[in-house]
């Protein structure tokens, strides 16, 4: 079908859809159409909807801001189409489980869930899977069109010279710091006998001995699943490591895997439901524990380290590539970067307050003492601490925050070259909006002299 007969057929279920159902009676309806996508009356709703979820009132005002905004994304979906943009299937997918994942949460099983939709979790993904589709394509062209915009060193200061006195924002101390951490490792033995206790374990349930979910709650060191026979329930893959899953999927269910070994130390489990990304299972866990003698000597060893780098005979660079356990920081010689906002400052209200305490006793450039840490997993560690640098409160400049403004003016160009992009599409691209928002009060030409 070519495209003036595909706007002939839109236009043609826009005054079926829009106009010929009694006032009252509407379900569904087609509000809007760019190029070849179209807006309807639930998308409106349901982004109202959400408005009321976080609190917000909406009026009038509201639904053309509401209304401006899903234009815009149906014109960046049409362009994506124009532009041959792709997802991939995994992406698909991985949203798709995300979005279970969190209704699972919400309504505690699978089955009420089912009820509440009144279809079983394979036919509502076959349902979610256009819309979320769509809405990675929107951002995939969203993102296009923002990462062309980059400032240069002179446009960050032109934006910063520009910028009223009063709006100059005021920053918090900021810090620098690096860490070496080391985490004690278990004996060769107790890695052994861990071993050997699982493979007893598993053959006295195997044999029927004992039943799973006392082996679990006698034996597993997974303080998660421990206390309920073992088991985790609707879990969307990629939430484990891999060697886990892997067990999961390849075997059958409610069949008794063999021992395997993880970052966790050794488990043998039971699916007991898989659908397609999500599945049930149960498992028992054994992991090696850390003696006492290992945390002396780790902690001996740490305090070396610290020794050694005080006397200028090792660089904490050098220390944390050879020694550190920390995957982060390891490779950039311990540096810890701040992931919330980039770079390698963080303002002293964002630090977790162990680290606070220690870093606020230091003088820049000084090694901490062994401090005993715990893992995000709860395993015992060490770690040193160095201040690399301390930022007082000031009122943000050029020359100590300069990646502060180089976000803000890649954000204020990227918003200008969104704006000259739609008024440039929209000179080229058919849009239709129904009669009754013609007066709402767009940013943009929307609704042209013959619409």
């Amino acid at each position: 079908m070519n495209k003036t007969a595909l706007l002939i057929t839109i236009s043609l279920l826009w005054s079926v859809a829009a106009f010929a159902q009694p006032q009252g009676e509407i379900i569904d309806r087609i509000i809007g159409v760019v190029g070849n996508e179209i807006v309807l009356q639930s998308d409106l709703e349901n982004d109202l909807l959400q408005q009321r979820l976080q609190g917000v009132d909406p009026d009038g005002d509201s639904r053309c801001v509401s209304i401006e905004g899903l234009l815009f994304s149906r014109l960046l979906l049409h362009q994506s189409r124009l532009d041959s943009l792709v997802v991939t299937e995994q992406q698909i997918q991985s949203e798709i489980e995300k979005r279970l994942a969190y209704y699972m949460q919400l309504f505690g099983s699978v089955e009420a869930f089912e009820a509440e939709y009144r279809k079983s979790v394979a036919q509502w993904r076959d349902e979610f899977r256009e819309p979320i589709e769509e809405q990675l394509l929107i951002q995939q062209m969203q993102y296009q069109l923002q990462s062309r915009v980059t400032a240069t060193p002179k446009q960050v200061k032109e934006y910063f010279d520009n910028m009223p006195t009063d709006s100059i924002p005021l920053i918090s101390e900021q810090v620098e710091y690096s860490m070496i951490i080391i985490e004690p490792a278990p004996t060769p033995q107790e890695v052994a006998a861990k071993r050997n206790q699982a493979d007893s374990v598993r053959a006295l349930v195997a044999d029927g001995k004992m039943r799973f979910n006392l082996a679990a709650s006698r034996f597993s060191d997974d303080p998660g699943s421990k206390y309920k026979g073992g088991c985790y329930q609707n879990i969307s893959k990629g939430a484990f490591v891999p060697a886990f899953e892997e067990m999961v999927y390849s075997t059958e269910l409610e069949q008794l895997s063999p021992v395997f070994e993880t970052e966790f130390g050794f488990h043998f489990l039971k699916p007991t439901d898989k659908r397609g990304q999500v599945f049930s299972c149960c498992h028992v866990l054994f992991s090696p524990t850390v003696s006492d003698d290992a945390l002396v000597y780790t902690e001996g060893k740490i305090d070396s380290i610290a020794t050694a780098i005080r006397a200028d005979s090792l660089t904490f660079e050098q220390a944390a590539i050879r020694f550190s356990t920390n995957e982060d920081t390891r490779n950039q010689g311990g540096r810890v970067a701040n992931f919330r906002v980039g770079g390698m400052k963080h303002g002293v209200d964002e630090l977790d307050r162990n680290v606070f305490l220690v870093l606020d006793k230091l003088e820049v450039g000084e090694v901490s003492e062994p401090i005993l840490i715990q893992s995000p997993g709860g395993n015992p560690q060490y770690a040193i601490y160095k201040l690399d640098s301390r930022l007082a409160a000031h009122q943000a400049n050029l020359k100590d925050d300069y990646l502060l403004f180089k976000q803000e003016a890649e954000a204020d160009m990227q918003e200008t070259a969104v704006d000259k992009w739609i008024e440039k599409r929209l000179r080229s691209t058919f849009v239709k909006l129904n009669p009754d928002y013609k007066d709402c009060e767009f940013r943009f030409m929307w609704i042209k002299g013959d619409s």
